[in-house]
């Protein structure tokens, strides 16, 4: 009578680069998240630098008679935006989402290095966490563009983890 042994299935070389690509991002997302959570008041205050230098430009454009007034007004309302949104408070909550998020992608990546499908979905709820979570924070066009950022790079991880669920269990 022949014997079948279940041998454990072997993680492919496509999934152990994409965990130690997660391994190294979500640790620099947890260390640069502590950071920004640190530095968020010394941040506050070269914001406050940059918008008095913003202010001194804006009067520069408003003076202007090359550019439509339409033009400085959109200028004006995308640098205000921009200025109102990166306060300290806002820093704060964004390192921490970012540690939230790292964390659970990293756990994610774990998992799926074990070759656990759950950890998929713990990466997916990570990634969904830090989009919606600096657009909630930020808000406005900065919101939009760092959960653009995030969102983009997390879409194609995703995207490239969801191809080899077939090799998890």
């Amino acid at each position: 009578m022949e014997e079948t042994q279940l041998l454990p299935k072997k993680r492919s070389t496509f999934i152990t680069v994409l965990c130690i690509l997660t391994f190294i991002g979500s640790g620099w997302g947890i260390i640069d998240g502590i950071i920004d959570y640190v530095a968020a008041d010394t941040v506050g205050q070269a914001t406050q630098i940059m918008e008095d230098q913003m202010g001194e430009a804006m009067d520069q454009i408003e003076d202007s008679e090359d550019m439509p007034e339409s033009t400085k007004n959109f200028m004006e309302n995308m640098v205000g935006g921009v200025m109102e949104s990166i306060t300290p408070d806002n820093i704060r909550k964004s390192a921490l989402i970012n540690i939230l998020a790292s964390l659970l992608c990293l756990f994610g990546a774990y998992l799926m290095w074990n070759l656990n499908k759950k950890g998929f979905y713990i990466y997916l709820a990570g990634t969904l966490l830090a989009v919606i979570g600096m657009a909630l924070v930020f808000g406005g066009l900065l919101g939009m563009a760092a959960a653009g950022g995030t969102g983009f790079v997390g879409l194609v991880m995703c995207i490239l983890y969801g191809v080899n669920l077939k090799d998890m269990n």
